[in-house]
């Protein structure tokens, strides 16, 4: 039981201890040794001490352990045991010292202090704790032995020295104290240095921490970032998916009105060749010189019918048929200039007035009576796009400024400009109305995804992140000027040529 209690101090010992500081123990202890026995002679020869005899002696042995102590830090083996050794070693030297040097008026008494300190400051604190115990049971038990009478009692001073007396043993304390101080404050600079080694080493790793906690941060943003991103890219894809798909159908649709519609078209103009030669023909009829009793019949049918009336009616009927038809076909013409699903969203020169004008009359059922669109177009060159996807940030941009406007009357106005002519030619595009207009807060996330000010049910919050990435693809920029009470105004910026794509 108790080596299993020595292992364990030794192991908590060895977890605590460092060579340098074990060296520096040694270092303490040549000048503990060396120190007290030069001041011993000195005093000596001035009286003090009868025999100098156990000061060498223990000075001698001091030396060996302190040699092998340096042996063993020096070549890391033995350590601990060495140690172990060495502290009670030096309480039983200094006792000894004490008992043969005056005992409680011996000077070498301040022998303790330095070894208990030393050992605090160098080695561990709950060894230092057990050497004081130590040390003060040795000099209990020497102190009361030699009032026992069981060890003798070394006269303080030489038998018949010159210099005697009170004034040379406080100047000896004095001195003896000096070097104890002087040790102390060696002891102190060597805590002082770690103290500063460390200050250092823990502002070198608070750096080194402050430096990655904010490769930490960037990384974390980094990674938002890169996730917005991906929610955005989500987002686009979705939402293009569903624009190519009801552009499928679209096309579809028109694809299937167009042949009825043109055969309407078509047979309206041959309808109203028959019924101009039918209307010659029946006039034919009732010039024809025949009795009153044959032609009261046909008459009296010719009334009942209200032939007369018909055949009046029928141009006006069969222009309405036409504007019918030829209104049709503009719908469907608008429907595949929108969807563009016959061109495979390829990139191509494209003319942006044609596709505003596809856009509005499309939305001309929403916008109704109650908004008025005022165009102020300038002179726009072709522009190199993808048709379909600017024609549906049009719809968007369109569609959110009549939201904006509500059931009230409003105004909407779509001006154009080139803004610059040569290899980096842009246009712009302005849509502004005079809705409610947005607050700062509310223009800061207009282009966040899934961000709507409209009511559950009434809107993805799609429409304008999806547009601002379409005019990015199209490395162009989408602007928003606004404030509460003035409408709103957006801008889209477009290059007139893409360049390699």
């Amino acid at each position: 039981m108790g080596h299993g209690v020595l292992m364990g101090l030794s192991e908590r010992i060895a977890s605590r201890l460092s060579a340098d500081r074990l060296l520096w123990a040694v270092r303490v202890r040549w000048l503990a040794i060396a120190g007290f026995l030069a001041l011993a002679v000195v005093v000596h020869l001035f009286g003090l001490f009868a025999s100098i005899v156990p000061v060498l002696q223990v000075a001698i042995v001091g030396a060996t352990l302190n040699a092998l102590n340096g042996w063993s830090v020096r070549h890391g083996r033995h350590v601990l045991l060495v140690t172990a050794v060495a502290i009670p070693m030096d309480h039983l030297c200094s006792t000894y010292v004490v008992v043969n040097t005056g005992g409680v008026g011996s000077p070498f008494v301040m022998l303790y202090i330095v070894q208990v300190l030393a050992t605090a400051m160098l080695v561990d604190t709950r060894v230092a704790a057990g050497s004081a115990v130590l040390a003060m049971l040795l000099w209990f038990a020497g102190v009361r032995l030699q009032t026992a009478g069981y060890l003798p009692v070394s006269p303080l001073f030489v038998p018949g020295a010159a210099l005697t007396g009170e004034a040379l043993y406080h100047v000896t304390w004095a001195v003896f104290l000096l070097y104890c101080l002087a040790l102390l404050v060696y002891l102190g600079g060597y805590i002082s240095e770690r103290l500063r080694a460390s200050e250092h080493d823990l502002e070198e790793k608070n750096r080194r921490l402050e430096a990655a906690l904010a490769a930490g941060r960037a990384a974390h943003q980094e990674l938002t970032d890169a996730y917005e991103r991906l929610k955005q890219t989500e987002a686009h894809l979705i939402q293009s998916e569903k624009m190519r798909g009801l552009g499928v159908l679209m096309a579809g649709i028109a694809h299937e009105l167009n042949n009825p519609i043109s055969f309407v078209s078509a047979n309206v103009e041959h309808l109203r060749g028959y019924t101009d030669r039918l209307c010659r023909a029946l006039d034919a009829y009732a010039k024809l010189p025949l009795p009153a009793d044959a032609l009261a019949p046909a008459a009296a049918v010719r009334r009942g019918l209200r032939l007369d009336q018909v055949l009046r009616d029928l141009p006006g009927v069969l222009d309405d048929c036409e504007e019918g038809a030829r209104r049709t076909k503009q719908i469907v013409g608008e429907l595949r200039s929108f969807s563009r699903s016959d061109e495979r969203d390829g990139w191509r020169p494209t003319d942006l007035h044609r596709g505003l004008a596809s856009t509005l009359s499309l939305l001309a059922p929403r916008f109704k009576a109650h908004v008025r669109v005022h165009r102020d177009f300038g002179d726009l060159p072709e522009v190199d796009c993808i048709s379909g996807q600017i024609n549906q940030v049009f719809m968007n941009l369109l569609a959110n400024a009549a939201d904006a406007l509500g059931p009230r009357p409003g105004n909407i106005w779509i001006s154009t400009r080139c803004l610059s002519v040569g290899p980096q030619a842009q246009v712009a595009i302005a849509i502004r109305d005079d809705g409610p207009g947005m607050t700062p807060a509310l223009q800061a996330r207009i282009f966040e995804p899934f961000f709507t000010t409209k009511e559950v049910g009434q809107g993805t919050g799609l429409g304008l992140s999806v547009s601002y990435g379409i005019v990015q693809r199209h490395r162009g920029a989408l602007s928003v000027a606004s404030a509460p009470g003035a409408g709103a105004t957006f801008t889209i910026t477009l290059p007139v040529t893409q360049g390699e794509k």
